[in-house]
């Protein structure tokens, strides 16, 4: 299990990738004020993706739904600043770690978030998530490791005349009676030839390896901003 020696090696050189990808000065950091490395053993250390510079910074309210409760979050788009449209898509990095002891770690979960909104707009819509989490730490005990989830509610509605899928908002969920939600499903990545069994076969699990961690970061942001800025 890594120790404060090798998380923050990982956390510089991550951040040296994202923000070459996103082209902005970043790092990666607790948003709390005390040192993380001397939270007691036992407690959870959440750190996050900040910019360097934070008075020009944007930022939105991220959603989880582990505790139904928003959190204020920095986020960067995924677009040059000369092409950035009024609206546009953000993308927030969390990590959630655990300190079992005084010298090692245990990563929980990390991920991205997308949103799409204003420029100035603390109201950007969070549109998916992009998660790891670890077992047995974390919930969703069934649901493929990592995985895309959808945070806005989309429906399959029940009406013939209406094909597709319809967005609605939580609170106009009683509208879509007869419908199914699509919104609770863990659209799995990667992992799929880990075994014969479901759901294991759709689970990986980090290795202690926070080069690992490191590619899926980089890796999936990429993907993100060549699917939703064409770049």
């Amino acid at each position: 299990m890594p120790g404060r020696g090798k998380i923050e090696p990982y956390h510089n050189g991550v951040a040296c990738e994202v923000g070459t990808v996103i082209d902005a000065r970043v790092t990666i950091r607790t948003p709390a004020p005390a040192k993380w490395y001397k939270v007691r053993d036992g407690c959870e250390v959440e750190f996050e993706l900040f910019p360097v510079d934070t008075v020009k910074s944007e930022v939105a309210r991220r959603m989880r739904r582990e505790d139904g409760q928003n959190h204020r979050v920095y986020v960067f788009p995924l677009s040059t600043p000369s092409s950035l449209p009024l609206c546009t898509f953000w993308v927030s990095w969390h990590e959630t770690w655990l300190k079992q002891d005084s010298t090692n770690y245990v990563l929980l979960n990390a991920g991205w978030t997308l949103f799409k909104g204003l420029r100035g707009n603390i109201d950007k819509a969070q549109v998916l998530r992009v998660d790891w989490d670890q077992l047995p730490h974390k919930r969703s005990q069934n649901a493929g490791h990592p995985h895309w989830h959808f945070d806005h509610e989309l429906f399959i509605p029940a009406e013939s005349d209406r094909p597709g899928l319809v967005e609605v908002s939580t609170d106009d969920a009683f509208a879509m009676a007869g419908g199914t939600s699509v919104g609770f499903i863990h659209l799995a990545m990667g992992a799929w030839n880990k075994d014969m069994d479901h759901p294991e076969c759709w689970q990986r699990t980090y290795e202690n390896d926070c080069q690992q961690l490191r590619d899926w970061c980089v890796k999936t942001l990429r993907y993100l901003k060549q699917q939703v800025a064409g770049n």
